[in-house]
């Protein structure tokens, strides 16, 4: 999952998710298409902590962020 753009506010926007960002896992689930990913957003309540394992530049990273 390949982050194409992001918004000015929200869960992307504080924890240093980038444009071009690959998204590989969402709190240790790997994710394979958007439904998959915005399944487990739907999921994450506010206050929850998330954890995105994410591609940057050929390297793994991991964020980790509290949903707004």
């Amino acid at each position: 999952m390949i982050v194409a753009a992001r918004t000015a506010t929200g869960a992307g926007s504080e924890n240093g998710l980038q444009t071009g960002d690959v998204i590989h896992a969402l709190n240790g689930v790997t994710i394979i298409s958007l439904d998959a990913l915005n399944a487990g957003v739907r999921q994450i309540k506010p206050g929850d902590p998330v954890v995105l394992q994410i591609e940057r530049d050929g390297q793994l990273q991991y964020l980790g962020f509290e949903m707004e």
